[in-house]
């Protein structure tokens, strides 16, 4: 992939000296370049290259541009090196010109070919919610020997190994009642999701005047995460990056993940591993991470008794000393 300054191409959706970019990706001034997918879609990716060790792979969720990172940032920043790559049609990244290769697979396959490009050797990757099977993609990549980085650990973040329609909303247990939200979901998904790809171009404005209102962001703190452990200024850039997004593609992408399972792999991951998972979790209920962990040899299991989807902006502290300690063990490992 040729890389050039992000601050050149006139095909991103947004400005460079845009104020409303995540804060978490100005930390530290990191090099911010633009590359271009084999099928020409611009890939915008920062690199912070000042610290030791494998690089930290930042592996965004489902209509995310970052927004989980900014306090894995602080904490870390100078003292390990940092990669990340908003994925096609996120973020500042280009929307491609076939919306049919939005899918996990090819996100994988954009990632290796940057962090080649970029000559990142050693790498840790850290998912949060898509980005959990990004990563298990990528180590399934790894040991068919067509991922470019050598995957030294993973961290994976309130996300789920396989189809996340079954369990959103979904039961807590596995011996438990499913709810009746799930059972919707999962009864009207194909078809309310399909509509939505193909009739965008019919309601993408009145999309955006609901999402720009304050409502579109108290009912998703208020529906789907602990209220008392979000801080505004930490959420509110996700509610505003959704605003902006083309919901072909994330629609796309959550008609493959349901499709998807990375079920195979987890007994495959020979690497450490730390899997964080929230008792309050309505994305990925914990019996989720609970299976992850029993099923990697060499885990660790972070369960945050007062964490949901966010938890990794919610109790921040709580995961960064469980990533010290899973670090600690990638080094011991080296």
């Amino acid at each position: 992939m040729p890389i050039r300054p992000a601050e050149t191409p006139s095909t991103l959706p947004r400005p460079a000296d845009d104020p409303g970019l995540t804060p978490a990706l100005r930390i530290g001034s990191p090099a911010r370049f633009v590359i271009d997918a084999p099928d020409g879609t611009p890939l915008v990716v920062r690199h912070w290259r000042a610290g030791t060790g494998p690089t930290l792979v930042l592996c965004d969720g489902l209509g995310c541009d970052g927004y989980s990172w900014p306090y894995m940032l602080t904490r870390f920043a100078g003292e390990r090196p940092f990669f990340h790559m908003q994925w096609r049609g996120h973020g500042e990244s280009g929307v491609p010109d076939d919306i049919d290769t939005v899918r996990l697979r090819v996100i994988v396959d954009d990632l290796s070919a940057a962090l080649a490009a970029f000559g990142v050797g050693d790498a840790v990757l850290l998912g949060h919610s898509m980005g959990v099977p990004i990563a298990l993609e990528c180590w399934r990549a790894h040991t068919e020997r067509r991922f470019a980085a050598n995957i030294r650990g993973l961290a994976l973040c309130c996300g789920v190994f396989e189809n996340p329609i079954a369990t959103w909303h979904g039961k807590y247990a596995d011996h438990a009642p499913t709810p009746l939200g799930n059972l919707a979901m999962n009864a009207l998904f194909d078809r309310a999701s399909r509509s939505v790809i193909q009739s965008w171009h019919r309601i993408e404005k009145f999309y955006r005047r609901v999402m720009a209102m304050d409502f579109a962001y108290h009912a998703a703190v208020n529906g789907e995460l602990n209220p008392p452990y979000i801080k505004e200024d930490d959420f509110r850039p996700y509610i505003q990056h959704l605003q902006r997004m083309d919901m072909r593609v994330f629609f796309r992408l959550a008609r493959d993940m349901r499709e998807h399972s990375a079920r195979d792999v987890l007994s495959t991951i020979a690497v450490p591993t730390l899997v964080v998972g929230g008792a309050r979790d309505k994305f990925a209920p914990p019996h989720i991470a609970e299976h992850m962990h029993k099923a990697i040899s060499d885990s660790e299991l972070l369960m945050m008794v007062e964490g949901s989807h966010a938890a990794p902006i919610e109790q921040p502290r709580l995961v960064e000393r469980a990533l010290v300690r899973m670090l600690a063990r990638v080094d011991a490992a080296a």
